[in-house]
């Protein structure tokens, strides 16, 4: 799923309930980390529920960035599916022309989620941004 299709879906569903029940499902479509990937240094600082994440560059031309992550609880492992969507596959150099509000804003979460939630969802993206500042040539 897209950014797009999930802006549709959510006008079609009237409840932040079904709507998180939806974003819960999309924790599916994560990349796995690894079991080695799990650790420390891959925990997202700033996240109340452990989340961890970690990318790399995937050969091709252009090369671009795979994200893989992963979180202890459906909902946020839902919403880590969700927040890599305008990210996942880009090379490092589109990743960071990418203004996150811009793109996810359309799907107003900052309605229905906590303060804390949001500034758990402020440090994952600065997190992918540092991934991607690593892996690119700026």
């Amino acid at each position: 799923m897209d950014i797009q299709s999930l802006t549709e879906a959510f006008e079609l569903i009237d409840t932040w309930e079904g709507r998180f029940e939806l974003i819960s499902d999309l924790g599916r479509e994560l990349i796995p980390i690894v079991e080695s990937e799990r650790v420390d240094d891959n925990l997202v600082p700033g996240c109340d529920t452990r989340t961890w994440l970690t990318g790399s560059l995937v050969s091709g031309e252009p090369s671009v960035l795979e994200y893989r992550a992963d979180a202890e609880t459906p909902l946020v492992r839902g919403l880590v599916a969700v927040l890599l969507m305008p990210f996942q596959g880009k090379t490092p150099e589109e990743v960071l022309e990418t203004d996150p509000a811009r793109v996810l804003g359309p799907l107003h979460l900052d309605q229905a989620l906590s303060a804390k939630r949001q500034a758990g969802m402020e440090a994952f993206l600065d997190r992918v941004r540092r991934i991607a500042r690593r892996h690119s040539n700026w």
